[in-house]
């Protein structure tokens, strides 16, 4: 086998030693590179453009709200968020989050960050790629990068796993320091982000393949001062989570073990699938299964009236499809060149080695040659945990497979700029319509790319889509806060001194609570999943923000009610907030012999409630709440409630209904629903309690420590005048 071709030798001469750069001579080099102003025009473009209409579901607002809460309180986080097989995640993306948060309470400026840390990804990938490969595979690896729709779809909204790309190009950064360059301190740097990025998502472990290698071609670079100061650092880094699994008995850990140990494993192809929707022009994939893009709700696709459907664009369809096989043509291409320029070496004069054997001739090379080493790390990090994801024993998500990125285009530059070196070097004749060539075609993947990114921003940003497409449904950041600052202004402009909002959980919940503190009036939230609540009849007209899609405020409405419908907020993808100013109907006495603090019943029954319109019905009964609770950050004023029937029939038989805020009056409607197909029965029996709920926190002297987690405090069990905890009461049909 021959020498293999190098892209460009005047950039590229990894195999010997070259006299250093200056750094001034570098950044001046790259400030007169005309395409680095396009690519960062194009990637900021796309990251920044409307950022305000990205999702911003219960996820996002749970982050964002703990590093604001760290800043507003000066507690310390020791975990952030759950993740998605139930574990709570390390804290270090909640520190990262604070530095907007303690700018303003706004969560678009979070976003802001994401964005312009996906911006910067992007440019570390052109100077990655440029240094180590060229300026054009440089070029090409970046545009492609920026374009990717799927890459695009993670990088705007606030998610711990869409800092991975940035972090994970500082990483290859430093192995390619010690590896390619040889030089010293790069395993301190390498083992300190490492542990961040596993902080932002366990998928990253699989980087220590290429770690490992590392260490294995460049033992000779790393000092022991090196491995003490990243052991260091690496505790420093885990000490607030280290403390939180000690306080549980690592309960975390033991989930994650027991969720992805002893699972029955499939083999099966849904990891390529993912791994090549990075490089699909649209989000649009017919190979990906419908119910793994679902309960993603990042993929969002764009309906009929997009403009890729709607517009002569349409006519673009067979074009775009064709790009992703050539894509794949490139990436395939860029994997096998890279594994036989490894395998590749030169041919040994006899009388210099006459004994030498081909496999020990290849490996003398290749532990020579930094280049190899260097194609070697990019394919573990790009081949090896592929083939280990391929066997997996839990569901895959889509953002599983974000710390590929950006590999993808990386050996896709390679193999268009490769293919022009070799046709360079053994057809000179042709080197010109090679280079123009490749670079057409390397253009036109660069062109559908934009093409389909740019269409989906559009389409995204102005609701050609429907939000109950994936689950959770979508919601925007910009529609949730236009829905609270319009029920805010309602409010002022009629002197009304409360707003009553619907939030339903895994939904809006977390995310109306977060943006409610942001407008003047207070606001009392109440998830609709389990119960409703209503202002006194004496306390007269009070705004009611209603979220869409929600049959049962307006039964309650329609029937306890007289709402007046004020105004109608546009929600991204799907149907209007409603916005009322209502009074409640005058409510009956409050019933004898029943509990006696904390609620009384108002309703001698438990109704069937019915919306023959829906279809739908529950079982509800009616309460008064005698006291006054003001908002107050992350607190629940907590209601549970515990059903049981006499007769064959299954509940809900731990309802916790957990209003932000109550009113001395208020009504609270809880429903008890059954499983389908049961009927209901003829009487419940209840047995109730009240609780405040809160952060979980831990003190330390004058330290404060908290989690995502929240605790109950205050626990009352509710009592009948004669000392008993459970009341009997008979089921009554109010239908509508």
């Amino acid at each position: 086998m021959t020498q293999p071709f190098l892209i460009h030798k005047r950039e590229v001469e990894t195999d010997r030693q070259t006299a250093p750069v200056k750094f001034s001579d570098t950044i001046r080099r790259l400030l007169l590179s005309w395409e680095i102003y396009l690519i960062l025009f194009i990637t900021a473009f796309l990251r920044l453009f409307n950022i305000d209409k990205v999702i911003f579901n219960d996820d996002e607002a749970g982050v964002f709200r703990m590093a604001h809460d760290a800043i507003a309180n000066g507690w310390l986080p020791l975990t952030s968020n759950r993740a998605s097989l139930g574990n709570l995640n390390p804290p270090f993306v909640i520190y990262l989050f604070m530095l907007p948060a303690s700018l303003s309470a706004d969560p678009l400026w979070g976003q802001v960050m994401v964005a312009l840390f996906n911006t910067a990804a992007v440019l570390l990938t052109y100077f990655f790629v440029r240094r180590y490969y060229g300026r054009l595979a440089g070029t090409i690896a970046a545009l492609l990068y920026a374009t990717s729709v799927w890459a695009w779809t993670y990088s705007r909204n606030i998610w711990p796993q869409n800092f991975l790309p940035f972090f994970i190009m500082l990483f290859m950064f430093t192995l390619f320091r010690g590896v390619v360059e040889r030089r010293k301190g790069w395993f301190f740097w390498a083992i300190v982000l490492i542990g961040i990025l596993y902080q932002f998502h366990g998928s990253t472990l699989y980087l220590l393949a290429p770690l490992t290698a590392a260490v294995l071609f460049a033992f000779k670079t790393i000092r022991w001062r090196d491995i003490g100061l990243a052991a260091i650092v690496l505790l420093l880094l885990f000490a607030p989570y280290i403390v939180w699994e000690y306080h549980t008995n690592f309960a975390d850990v033991t989930m994650i073990l027991h969720a992805t140990t002893g699972q029955q494993a499939t083999i099966d192809t849904e990891a390529l699938r993912f791994y090549l929707s990075f490089i699909r022009p649209m989000l649009a994939n017919p190979y990906l299964d419908p119910i793994a893009r679902i309960r993603d709700n990042h993929l969002l696709l764009p309906n009929a009236q997009s403009i890729l459907a709607t517009t002569p664009l349409r006519h673009l369809y067979l074009f775009l499809r064709a790009e992703f096989y050539v894509a794949i043509l490139l990436l395939l291409g860029g994997l096998l060149i890279a594994a036989m320029q490894i395998l590749s070496f030169r041919r040994s004069a006899p009388e210099a080695e006459p004994k030498k054997g081909i496999l020990a001739r290849w490996w003398s090379e290749f532990w020579a040659s930094p280049y190899k080493q260097g194609l070697v790390l990019l394919l573990l990090w790009q081949v090896a945990p592929l083939l280990f994801l391929t066997r997996h024993s839990i569901v895959l998500f889509a953002h599983y497979f974000i710390f590929f990125v950006p590999g993808q285009f990386i050996f896709m530059a390679l193999c268009t700029t490769q293919i022009i070196a070799f046709v360079q070097k053994y057809r000179p004749g042709w080197g010109r319509l090679a280079r123009y060539g490749m670079g057409a075609l390397a253009a036109l993947v660069i062109l559908a790319q934009l093409i389909g990114s740019s269409s989906t921003l559009f389409d995204l940003t102005m609701g050609n889509f429907n939000d109950h497409s994936v689950f959770p449904p979508y919601n925007d950041l910009h529609s949730e806060q236009n829905a609270l600052q319009e029920a805010d202004r309602v409010a002022q402009q009629r002197h009304i001194n409360r707003i009553y909002v619907t939030t339903i959980k895994f939904h809006t919940a977390q995310a109306l609570e977060d943006l409610s503190g942001q407008v003047k009036t207070p606001v009392a939230l109440i998830n609709i999943d389990d119960c409703f609540m209503l202002p006194s009849p004496e306390a007269g007209p009070v705004v009611f923000l209603v979220t869409p899609n929600d049959w049962v405020t307006n039964t309650i409405l329609n029937q306890y009610t007289n709402a007046t419908l004020v105004s109608t907020p546009p929600h991204l993808g799907g149907d209007p907030y409603d916005i009322y100013v209502l009074t409640t109907k005058p409510a009956p006495a409050p019933v004898p012999h029943a509990f006696t603090q904390g609620l009384q019943l108002i309703s001698p029954t438990a109704q069937l409630l019915q919306n023959s319109t829906a279809g739908r019905q529950l079982l509800t009964t009616r309460w008064s709440i005698p006291s006054t609770n003001k908002p107050a950050p992350r607190t629940h004023y907590g209601f549970n409630f515990r059903t049981h029937a006499n007769e064959v029939y299954t509940t809900d038989d731990n309802i916790n209904c957990l209003p932000t805020a109550t009113w001395a009056g208020d009504q609270l409607f809880v429903f008890h629903k059954s499983q389908q197909g049961n009927p209901f029965p003829s009487q419940i029996s209840l047995q109730v309690s009240t609780y405040l709920s809160q952060p979980q926190a831990l003190s330390a002297g004058p330290l404060t420590m908290f989690t995502y987690y929240e605790v109950e405090n205050s626990l009352q069990t509710l009592l009948t005048a004669d000392g008993k905890n459970s009341i009997t009461l008979p089921t009554t049909n109010a239908s509508n």
